[in-house]
């Protein structure tokens, strides 16, 4: 056990020195997200899965040859995922640090490899794969491994029964229902440019609609948006059907009046009509892929009018951060002047404004990003949820150890004497949020996460830590990139 300490020590100077120092070399990574909603296989019929086990036996030998690390998930309704690779950047590379939303692989550079094999694919390339391409510069890069999965879904609305295993083994027994309510290759909404997005969002008559996570949104949203207030994508559907019915949609008054059937006189309230119905309505995600599917439930399964618009943003928030970086950009080197002899009309600064206000999370190392796809200077990753937590929160400096409820202090003592038991050492302090009025435990959980993380969670947290902190020791990396089905 005291060696184990020792261990510990060593692993956390380590670390610290390789906080200061900033690590090993840097190096330029391009990170590329893509999806399509394609078929790739028919979930009905037993040879599906062993399609999609040969695409995926495909593509990890196909990405491994050029250092590639990420997620890629495939299923029978298409591909998803964002990968990572090092990248030398050239002088038209950098001059476009991210990429338009690529309607075909010709308008990328032919020297990328990895883009030009998945965009010319067979079954998911072309014209309708999406992509979007971004810069990172780090010691390390934005994933630890390269994965590929089978799912039921490439995005999972969680729709009827799952469509294939995960395994590449078929169950005859195990007869799937399609997910006939969701399905883009059938139907979906229409898209919206971001050029015409910020349009939308400043319509009272169109509703827009955040279909990402709670966490995600509370890091950045578009201005007049709705929060579903959704844990999981899967909670969309149950979401939009209660929506659909607060909704009057043979209102055609402008204003809610009150039910004339309820008599006060008898002891009953007035009860208040259905909303005024939306001439439209607008979806947005991260990077495209959910709002495309919701947009297709929301059409596929009556819940709302037929004749009722249903628009998404093409490209997710991704292509609108991109694209409000590169108008401002030309804004600047080819300024017009006003009558007053300021730059630009106040048309062209509305035009160049953003709708988006915060910063949209990403799933890489980047956490988040901002206008022009940089990476976050506020936010960091909660080693227990992998979501975002500030940076001031993990600030020695900033820390607040008061204002911590009992419970709160009492649960994180006992948490000391198991993992000092245990031979983890000490765990930092437990401090408080002021902002959130939550507490947190630096390194291990953030306030989003801790109250409702158990102690043998905690401990789990903290041997992970150790082991990633051991591993920097030893100049190993935690991770193994590994072939085996996950």
């Amino acid at each position: 056990r005291t060696a184990g300490r020792e261990r510990r020590g060593r692993a956390m100077e380590s670390a610290s020195k390789r906080t200061k120092t900033g690590g090993g070399a840097e190096v330029n990574y391009r990170i590329l997200a893509l999806y399509r909603f394609v078929p790739l296989a028919a979930p009905e019929e037993a040879e599906a899965s062993l399609a999609l086990s040969n695409i995926r036996t495909e593509l990890l030998e196909a990405l491994r040859r050029h250092d590639v690390k990420g997620t890629l998930l495939i299923a029978p309704e298409g591909i998803n995922g964002t990968i990572s690779y090092p990248w030398s950047a050239s002088d038209t590379d950098s001059a476009a640090s991210s990429s338009d939303l690529c309607q075909s692989p010709s308008t990328n550079d032919d020297d990328d490899p990895v883009h030009t094999y998945l965009g010319t694919h067979p079954l998911f390339g072309g014209p309708e794969l999406r992509t979007r391409i971004s810069q990172w510069t780090s010691s390390s890069p934005p994933f630890h491994r390269l994965k590929v999965k089978i799912k039921s879904e490439i995005v999972t609305l969680g729709l009827g029964r799952p469509m294939v295993q995960r395994i590449p083994r078929y169950d005859p027994n195990e007869r799937v229902e399609c997910n006939r309510l969701a399905d883009p290759n059938s139907t979906k909404g229409t898209y919206l440019s971001p050029a015409e997005w910020d349009d939308v969002c400043r319509d009272p008559d169109i509703l827009v609609i955040d279909t990402r996570n709670r966490y995600e949104i509370d890091i950045g949203t578009f201005e007049s948006s709705v929060d579903p207030g959704t844990e999981n994508f899967s909670d969309f559907p149950s979401y939009l059907e209660k929506l659909a019915g607060e909704y009057d949609w043979g209102y055609s008054n402008s204003e809610a009046v009150t039910d004339s059937r309820a008599n006060p006189s008898d002891g009953q309230s007035a009860v208040p009509c259905k909303k005024k119905p939306p001439k439209g309505i607008a979806m947005f995600c991260t990077g495209g892929i959910r709002c495309e599917k919701a947009t297709s439930f929301a059409l596929q399964s009556e819940l709302l009018p037929s004749e009722l618009p249903i628009y998404h943003l093409e490209g997710g928030i991704l292509a609108y951060l991109d694209d409000v970086a590169k108008r401002k950009k030309c804004s600047v080197n080819s300024p017009k002047d006003s009558e007053d002899g300021q730059e630009g009309s106040s048309e062209d600064r509305k035009e160049n404004s953003s709708t988006f206000h915060g910063e949209c999370f990403v799933f890489d190392k980047r956490v988040a990003v901002t206008e022009g796809l940089r990476p976050s200077s506020i936010y960091s990753s909660c080693h227990g949820c992998r979501g975002p937590i500030e940076r001031r929160l993990l600030d020695p400096s900033t820390r607040c150890t008061t204002g911590m409820s009992r419970e709160s202090m009492e649960r994180h003592d006992a948490l000391v004497i198991s993992l000092e038991q245990s031979g983890l050492g000490k765990p930092p302090p437990l401090c408080h949020d002021k902002k959130s009025g939550r507490s947190y435990i630096p390194g291990l959980t953030c306030p989003r996460c801790h109250d409702c993380t158990n102690r043998e969670s905690l401990e789990k947290f903290a041997m992970r830590k150790l082991q990633v902190e051991l591993c920097g020791l030893d100049g190993r990396s935690h991770f193994e990139d590994r072939a085996a089905a996950t």
